[in-house]
């Protein structure tokens, strides 16, 4: 069993045998028994009140969105708890038109697409014999 101390942190790791990854790291280092070397102070990790931007260390734990609207209604009333979701639908399916798919589609995708637009009779009668490259030069080229 092999113990690394960090020298940095503070923390302890028992593992079986030796770690290459923490033999090759210089803040790790090997010690016996209940051995604790003295932390070094290496400027940033070793600062305990070091926050986040705009996170201002406190005694209190967060307040939540409830706890806030309590403290002040007035803002509470102007911005109800939860909003509604609207849908936005598709302009090219509200307006009944249908896009052509990518050119590089399955054929089967062109010919669903060609049965739909096809207003010919006998032009949709041809759908089904048509390659996949006939069917984006008849009906066109999507993206």
């Amino acid at each position: 069993m092999t113990t690394y101390f960090n020298k940095r942190t503070g923390d302890r790791v028992e593992i079986d045998g030796r770690s290459a990854r923490l033999d090759s790291l210089d803040n790790w280092e090997t010690v016996k028994g209940s051995e604790t070397p003295q932390v070094v102070n290496d400027g940033v990790l070793s600062r305990p009140t070091l926050t986040a931007p705009g996170v201002h260390p406190s005694s209190e734990p967060p307040k939540i969105n409830e706890e806030l609207r309590e403290e002040n209604p007035s803002t509470a009333a102007k911005s109800p708890g939860g909003q509604q979701l609207t849908t936005v639908e598709d302009e090219s399916e509200t307006a009944g038109v249908t896009q052509p798919p990518a050119k590089n589609a399955s054929r089967a995708d062109w010919q669903d697409y060609a049965r739909q637009v096809e207003d010919d009779p006998e032009r949709q009668s041809d759908i089904e014999g048509l390659t996949r490259d006939q069917l984006v030069e008849r009906y066109g080229g999507g993206s």
